[in-house]
């Protein structure tokens, strides 16, 4: 069966390829055309762009998408042919996968288009099922790409007063559009002094970084009071040369917080939900889920663009140069 895909053959290239897909199924495998693929900002751009230490090119790109089932292996048992999936795919028109994360049947209950942005809260929920934050707290949250914006609302339903820290206008108007109540601009106001007024001098309980830039774990231990915790939600990328003493003072030092540091990467859960564990990434899927049925979770204002697969170049610049027009950008690929 012929298909397309992207690849980024070189830092700030990419292409849309043909290729053959093997229709042959492992066991547990389905085959899926693709509907939808939604551009993750974060790791996708740190791909294009090489800031991703270890970065080898020809790659392919993309890990959260929706479409049909075509074909299911012989010991696939959770969808059949006709099913529409949410999985970790990449972006291709035709895929094999065994990473089957929500089955749905037709008519859906949300617009197709919006369940790949599942994946962008699912990895934000991380954070909160780490964190050590209780009903009233004040958690600060820095940045508000996708991670970021999910980061804020699921913190905010879950009681939390939530402080969001970011320097793109679009992103901020997006967060209060969200619901998010208290936002910072860092081009425009302190966000040290700022937090302190906010919470009269003490400092927030939790912090989130949620940009991956290592140069704002010291900011991120700062806005921290004592005794709280700072969480590292987005995953760290690019050189940065410091003292590393001063920042390990943070955490040991009583005088400089004996702060808490914490990893919200995403796969400290389990994949697939077995019960031997309470969480797991497959039932954060079903949480989130229903909070976009819900309309707890809100989704549409964060979807900036609908593109054709072969305009993904324009997208991957816009989304590295112009953060100021996108932010939720999704392949449609039900033409291909």
């Amino acid at each position: 069966m012929k298909g397309k895909r992207i690849i980024m053959p070189s830092a700030y290239n990419v292409v849309l390829e043909d290729y053959e897909i093997d229709e042959t199924l492992a066991e547990d495998q389905i085959l899926m055309k693709t509907h939808y693929s939604l551009i993750s900002p974060g790791t996708e751009c740190a791909g294009y762009t090489a800031l991703q230490s270890g970065t080898r090119f020809p790659h392919g790109s993309g890990y959260t998408a929706v479409g049909e089932v075509l074909k299911v292996g012989a010991r696939v048992k959770k969808c059949v042919p006709g099913d529409i999936v949410f999985c970790y795919t990449p972006h291709a028109s035709i895929v094999k996968t065994n990473n089957i994360m929500l089955v749905l049947k037709r008519p859906l209950e949300i617009d197709e288009k919006l369940i790949p942005f599942i994946r962008m809260a699912t990895v934000a929920i991380t954070a909160m099922r780490v964190s050590s934050a209780e009903f009233g707290d004040t958690v600060a949250i820095i940045g508000l790409g996708l991670v970021g914006n999910y980061a804020s609302q699921l913190f905010t339903l879950a009681g939390m007063r939530v402080i969001s820290i970011e320097r793109v206008n679009r992103r901020l108007e997006c967060a209060s559009k969200c619901g998010i109540k208290y936002l910072i601009n860092p081009e425009i106001e302190n966000p040290l002094e700022r937090v302190k007024e906010f919470t009269n001098g003490q400092g927030v309980e939790t912090t989130v970084e949620a940009i991956g830039n290592p140069r704002l774990i010291e900011m991120a231990f700062q806005l921290t009071k004592l005794k709280g915790e700072v969480i590292l939600l987005g995953s760290p990328r690019g050189e940065y040369i410091t003292d590393i003493t001063n920042i390990l003072d943070y955490v040991h030092l009583i005088n400089k917080g004996a702060i808490t540091l914490k990893s919200a990467h995403e796969w400290v859960f389990p994949t697939m939900h077995s019960g031997e564990s309470k969480h797991s990434i497959e039932r954060n899927t079903q949480i989130v889920y229903n909070l976009f049925k819900e309309g707890k979770l809100k989704v549409k204002e964060l979807l900036t663009h609908v593109i054709n697969p072969a305009d993904a170049k324009s997208a991957y610049d816009g989304l590295v140069d112009k953060k100021d027009e996108y932010l939720g950008v999704i392949m449609d690929w039900t033409d291909q």
